[in-house]
């Protein structure tokens, strides 16, 4: 596990030295079916027994915007679960957390809207890493090809499939959806 050569100015962790065993989902447009999907990732990643989270190159706020409402939101969000305000600590959730760890990726999915809100969700297993972006999509990393196979498998089963089309210009196409 390290940072990807490829994109050295945007701190993006993957597994070494095989990236290719990345996908994304595209995040439900309708929040009610968001907590559904994020959990089902979480479980997804086995018996994991805690998550280290981080935001991706930012920080939790130290207080809230007063001019931006969602601002004022997520805040009372984040500081419900108990996130560290104001820092760029790395938070663990043990698995007994799982609630208020699946509060934080519904509440990201929401209201991050810049890189520096994205998310990293690495289980202590490190077999596995989640990363919210705020391209509205959830992307996974894996080290095993049968892990992403029972994954994806999993995920269509429960009606969440993988994207045919990247959301949008500025997202790079990946190398899986151009061999299709």
């Amino acid at each position: 596990m390290g940072l990807d050569e490829r994109y050295p100015d945007s701190a993006i962790l993957t597994f070494k030295p095989d990236p290719a065993l990345d996908r994304f989902w595209v995040v439900p447009p309708q929040p009610q079916r968001r907590p559904y999907f994020l959990a089902l990732m979480l479980d997804l990643m086995g018996k994991w027994r805690s998550c280290r989270v981080w935001r991706h190159m930012g920080s939790w706020p130290r207080r809230p915007d007063r001019q931006r409402p969602n601002h004022r939101v997520e805040f009372q969000i984040l500081k419900g679960i108990g996130m560290p305000m104001g820092t760029a600590d790395i938070v663990e959730f043990k698995r007994a957390e799982r609630d208020q760890l699946t509060t934080l990726l519904f509440s990201t999915t929401i209201f991050g809207w810049s890189v520096g809100e994205d998310l990293y969700v690495v289980p202590n297993d490190a077999r596995y890493i989640i990363r919210t972006s705020h391209h509205d999509v959830v992307h996974v990393s894996f080290r095993k090809l049968k892990e992403l196979q029972q994954f994806v498998n999993r995920m269509d089963k429960e009606e969440f499939r993988l994207p045919e089309a990247v959301p949008d210009w500025t997202f790079e196409t990946p190398d899986w959806m151009k061999k299709k």
